[in-house]
Order: structure tokens, then C-alpha cells, then sequence
């Protein structure tokens, strides 16, 4: 196996081996070795300006540049330079015209440099793309309201709303429309809108609130799947608190110590989210840099409808993340426990790291058109920033399906109370931006 090959097949789950590999062969890459170079020295070492000379080599050989482009396009907006990155990555879309996630990736980049009609523009001309309408729907009605232009905010929130039901539409979009409804003098509108909310989202505070407040009504009651945990029965408090969004600029130990400034105590234990550890570990990948080979496409099909594993591109994470041949074997497992009526076989076999990755709808814009995978090392992570933060740390996977995983955590953490403890996901499960949860005994 050549040492482009053997890179490519391991950079995902063995990113520092695969960078050994091309860094030893450096002289002799072409451009799709030094494309993926490049992109691994910006995500492992965080070196911009070493991924970005590495980068422009990849793009003069030719090849398949598109790590050297997203590279070259995180660096650029490390730095300020939107205008560049911008350039960059209309270079890639007129490149590769077949990968349409290039639209929101440019998009997304105008605005963050200030440009905003023009990243509308780009927004519109890809809304009635069935891949990228609930994206794009949900950036132009946000923009939108951002700047006070209700009338457009409220066309595309209503068209948003019209996907459902869909589980990529959030309690928070319901609640927007109402109020959107409302300021147009469509009570009616509100009322319906909220209604329809409260049958997906029987639980939600705010649609609650918004439907006793402005028309005296009750929401549905309906058990939840997980029981809300009693704090005064497991003996803590937990705290959700608000962060900026972690990303592999921001990286991970400066939103806490922001956020948590003058709030922790020695016996504290911090619970951060898996995904929000993932993207600030630079493991949230574009869906642009994924390519789906075969065996990815013909197994997805057997998957279902929605999971994070239900695309091709979802399946070829699970692949760069566990290997053919955990997949192959996992798949079979799967097959044999849909047989005999048991669930979850295929993750058991493909191991924790394919059954961390998560769908796109996991996410927020920017990171809402990439896949996320599992942290890397997160004992480790645990330990480092527990050292940095004087507490315990842990790095939960939770939802209010299923409970809480601790699949990390600092020494001294009881991770099976912990996991007692977040059962019911007080962070959230959608767009509520609480990627920490602080747990204080009582």
C-alpha cells in the first residue's frame, strides 16, 4: 500500500500516524498527499501558517486538493482574512460543481467577512436543492431576523416549519414563527404554529409559555422517555452554562475558562458534551472533504430514513472511523440482530467511535453540513483540562432517548453517577448552546 493510501485510509482514527507517514515521505508527495498534509498539520498541530505552505504546494501539484482547500480557508478565517477565504473556496466549488455543500461553506464565509447579500444570494440560488434547503432556510430566516426584516424572516421561517414533520426542525423554530406570526398580526397563525409545536415537543417551556401567555391554553401532557432526575435524590445541582460556540479555532480549555470564570470549585465536576469536544478537537468534518466509496453507499441502505449512518457520507465516517472491516463485520451483526428482534448489534461490533458519530441536524451553522465524530483520547482530554481548571472534568454523550455515556473522564470521577446524574440531559438536545453542565454536590 502506497503511503498516500495508507494515510488516507487511517488520518481520521490515527490522524498523528498518518501525518508521521506523509511528513517522512514529504519530498516525494504529490498533491493529494500534501492536501491531506496540510490539513492534518492544521487540525493536529494547529500550525496555520505551516498548513498553509503546505496547502499552496498541494493546489501547484494538482490533484484532489480539497483538504488543502478547507485548510487554506480555516486559516484564512483564523486570521481575519475573509476575502482570501472566500476566494479560496469559490476556487474549490468551481473545482468540484458536483459537491453542493461548497454553497453553504461559501455562504457562510461571506458573512462572517461582512458580505451579507451576497451570502444570501448564493443562499437562494441553492434553496430548492433538497441536500441543503433546511440549511440554507435556516440561515436566511436567522439573518433575517438578525437585522430586523421580519416580512423575510417570516417567509422563510414559515417555508423551515413546512419541512416538518422532521426531526431537523427544532422546538426553538416553532416558537420563532409564533412570534414572527404574532408581530405580523396573525394570532391565528401563532396559535396553529404552536399547537403543531407542542405535539412534537409536549415538554418544551417556551412553546408551554407562549401558548398559556397569549392564548390560555396547555400543551399536551406526555411522559417523558427518561424521568427528570430529583437533585435533592442524587445529591447535586447541575448547572447548565452558555458558551460561545467551540470550534477548532476557538479550541476547547478558553470558551470554558470563559464562561466559567470565578465559578469552580475543587470538587466540581464540569460534564462537557461530546460533539462541542469533537469540533473543538478539529473531528467535524465538511461533508465536501467526504467521498463515498461504495461499500459506504450500498450499506446505508439498509440503515433507514434518519441516524447518522442513513447516507452514504454518514456510512463512509463510520468506515474512516473504524475501519472496513469493523463496518463489514458490524453490518452483518446488524443484519443477524434485525432477525431475531434485537437493536444496536452493528454498534457493538464497530465499536464506541462509529456509534458517537452524529448526524448533520446534531449540529449548529456553521457546523451544520459536517459529520462529528467522537473526541479524540477523551481520558486524556479529561485530565488535561481538569489540570487547567482545578476540577473534575468528564466528556458526556447524553440525550433524552437514551440517558448519558461518560466516555471520558479525569481520575476521582464516579462515571456511573454521573451518568445517574445527566440521565435526563439537562444541557439539551438541540440548539440551546449549553455544551458544559456544571455538577455540585449537595
Amino acid at each position: 500500500m502506497s503511503t498516500n493510501s495508507r494515510a488516507y485510509d487511517i488520518w481520521l482514527r490515527k490522524p498523528e500516524e498518518a501525518q508521521q507517514l506523509l511528513e517522512a515521505k514529504r519530498s516525494d508527495l504529490d498533491g493529494d498527499g500534501l492536501s491531506l498534509l496540510s490539513w492534518l498539520v492544521l487540525t493536529n498541530e494547529r500550525d496555520d501558517r505551516k498548513a498553509e505552505q503546505i496547502a499552496h504546494q498541494a493546489i501547484a501539484a494538482g490533484g484532489d486538493t480539497r483538504f488543502a482547500t478547507a485548510a487554506l480557508a480555516e486559516a484564512y478565517k483564523w486570521r481575519g482574512d475573509y476575502g482570501r477565504a472566500a476566494q479560496i473556496v469559490r476556487q474549490a466549488r468551481e473545482k468540484y460543481p458536483t459537491i453542493p455543500w461548497y454553497a453553504l461553506t461559501l455562504a457562510d464565509v461571506l458573512k462572517d467577512g461582512g458580505w451579507v447579500d451576497d451570502a444570501e444570494a448564493i443562499l437562494e440560488s441553492v434553496v430548492n436543492d433538497s441536500q441543503l434547503r433546511r440549511h440554507a432556510l435556516k440561515r436566511l430566516s436567522k439573518w433575517a431576523v438578525d437585522r430586523g426584516d421580519k416580512p423575510r424572516a417570516l417567509k422563510y421561517q414559515t417555508e423551515l416549519i413546512a419541512l416538518a414533520p422532521d426531526y431537523l426542525v427544532y422546538a426553538s423554530d416553532y416558537t420563532l414563527l409564533a412570534a414572527l406570526r404574532l408581530e405580523a398580526g396573525d394570532p391565528a397563525g401563532a396559535r396553529d404554529i404552536l399547537q403543531r409545536g407542542a405535539a412534537i415537543y409536549p415538554r418544551n417551556k417556551p412553546i408551554k409559555e407562549m401558548l398559556h401567555q397569549h392564548f390560555g391554553e396547555l400543551a399536551p401532557e406526555k411522559a417523558p422517555n427518561i424521568p427528570p432526575v430529583d437533585e435533592r435524590a442524587v445529591g447535586a445541582r447541575r448547572i447548565p452554562i452558555k458558551t460561545r460556540m467551540i470550534t477548532l479555532r476557538s479550541g476547547i480549555l478558553p470558551v470554558i475558562q470563559e464562561a466559567t470564570q470565578g465559578m469552580l470549585q475543587p470538587d466540581d465536576i464540569l460534564a462537557l458534551s461530546e460533539s462541542p469536544a469533537s469540533a473543538g478537537q478539529g473531528r467535524m468534518i465538511p461533508l465536501e472533504l467526504i467521498t463515498p466509496e461504495g461499500m459506504a453507499k450500498q450499506l446505508s441502505k439498509f440503515v433507514g430514513k434518519i441516524g447518522p449512518l442513513h447516507s452514504p457520507a454518514g456510512m463512509q465516517g463510520a468506515i474512516l472511523e473504524a475501519g472496513r472491516a469493523k463496518v463489514l463485520l458490524g453490518a452483518a451483526a446488524g443484519a443477524a440482530g434485525k432477525l431475531v428482534g434485537k437493536r444496536g448489534w452493528f454498534y457493538r461490533v464497530a465499536g464506541p467511535g462509529a456509534a458517537m458519530i452524529d448526524d448533520v441536524a446534531a449540529a449548529l451553522p456553521p457546523h451544520d453540513h459536517h459529520l462529528l465524530f467522537g473526541p479524540g483520547r477523551p481520558d486524556k482530554l479529561s485530565e488535561d483540562l481538569s489540570a487547567a481548571l482545578g476540577c473534575h472534568v468528564c466528556v458526556v454523550d447524553a440525550n433524552h432517548l437514551t440517558g448519558a455515556w461518560v466516555v471520558g473522564a479525569s481520575k476521582g470521577v464516579d462515571r456511573k453517577w454521573v451518568e445517574k446524574v445527566l440521565s435526563d440531559n439537562p444541557a439539551g438536545n438541540e440548539d440551546e448552546q449549553t455544551p458544559i453542565v456544571l455538577i455540585r454536590k449537595i
